[in-house]
């Protein structure tokens, strides 16, 4: 395993010096809140791993030791051991045929014996980890709108599956609906329940876009699907409340979340066909510096929820340069309520493919074109 000091890439992602918080409050866990961090590289051995384009969507083992990952385009499935953190193997899958899985993977899950879930461009379903297809999940389920019944790009979006009840979950696209709805499918019964999300249309709402006959430019809020501890967890960039399904209950709900002297709303108008550059760009710059709230991320050790939150500066007069970033952590306990919130002085980079692993967070880092973690060890 090779291991680097933060020091040699601090200029890189960290700024020197101490970490604290500046948001102290009464019941606020993160209110002394300090950090330390190390910059671990993959040992691929005598193997190359490509990133043309960052790291892109992983899946972890429940137990964080292993992590799988694609490598675009050579449609490679590659398995890390994270305890050791060194390339076990990369496998071959194929883009066409019967196994074929497209152009890329939008999402990868891991289950029982290492089999996989994968949404691709050509395929929604379970995989061996040898590249074979065991089941195909990409049915039209009764009760769906026609208009998506053969279309499986636009119906499964942004699918995840639950591999013990063999369940679906997808939220299709919004090009045409306009509007967030949750289905939950059951390939073997081909029965669908819908759940309507209108709180989540707030994204669709800061969606500018500029076109000229020389370019076209765009930025759109995000929004974030994910399973974590058992439950489905349905967030966006616009608001601190967020959607959650209790995977073994069926419970669906909305939870509203408040936290002190933090936004609960993006609460400004923007014009999203603006016809007026300038007026774009103030539109562009009230989203990215305005607090945008991330995925949630469950530490197991803690038995807590972490996201982060980010704010973005960009110079209007250097569209091309590095952006600045203001980061945040926030703190919930396993029913969400509100246990602490921080901007963490100290971190200038946003972190990027993060997730938890034995009480530290892990963000992906490119270490001269090799595959490699900051490992952020948080203490409060």
């Amino acid at each position: 395993m090779k291991k680097l000091i933060l020091i040699l890439l601090a200029p890189l992602i960290f700024s020197c010096g101490g970490n604290s918080s500046e948001q102290a409050g009464s019941g606020n866990v993160l209110e002394n809140l300090t950090f330390s961090v190390d910059t671990v590289v993959v040992d691929a051995g005598k193997e190359m791993i490509a990133l043309p384009w960052g790291m892109g969507p992983l899946a972890l083992t429940e137990d964080k030791s292993t992590l799988f990952m694609f490598e675009i385009p050579q449609h490679k499935l590659l398995e890390v051991d994270l305890n050791q953190v060194s390339l076990v193997r990369k496998t071959d899958f194929e883009k066409e045929g019967p196994n074929g899985i497209g152009d890329y993977a939008m999402q990868i899950q891991v289950g029982p014996q290492r089999r996989l879930f994968l949404n691709a461009g050509s395929a929604t379903g379970k995989f061996s980890s040898d590249g074979h297809l065991i089941e195909d999940l990409r049915i039209s389920p009764d009760g769906i709108d026609p208009e998506l019944v053969t279309n499986y790009r636009n119906l499964y979006w942004t699918a995840l599956v639950d591999f013990e009840k063999n369940r679906v979950f997808t939220v299709p696209s919004t090009d045409r609906s306009g509007q967030f709805e949750l289905l939950i499918i059951d390939p073997s019964t081909k029965s669908l329940r819908m759940e309507s999300m209108p709180n989540l249309n707030s994204v669709l709402e800061y969606r500018p876009t500029y076109m000229s006959e020389s370019m076209i430019d765009f930025l759109a809020v995000m929004w974030y699907m994910k399973m974590e501890n058992r439950q489905l967890l349905i967030s966006s960039g616009s608001m601190s409340g967020f959607y959650r399904l209790d995977i073994d209950t069926d419970e669906f709900e909305f939870v509203e979340v408040t936290h002190p002297n933090f936004p609960t709303y993006m609460d400004f108008k923007v014009n999203n066909l603006p016809t007026d550059l300038a007026e774009f760009l103030e539109s562009k710059r009230k989203i990215n510096e305005h607090l945008n709230y991330m995925d949630f991320m469950w530490d197991d050790s803690r038995q807590m929820y972490f996201r982060l939150g980010k704010k973005t500066f960009i110079n209007p007069d250097q569209q091309d340069q590095v952006p600045r970033y203001e980061i945040f952590l926030f703190a919930y306990d396993s029913d969400f309520k509100v246990l602490g919130q921080t901007k963490i002085i100290g971190l200038n980079q946003l972190p990027q493919s993060s997730f938890f692993k034995d009480g530290k967070l892990w963000s992906y880092v490119n270490v001269e074109d090799e595959l490699g973690f900051a490992v952020m060890d948080f203490k409060f």
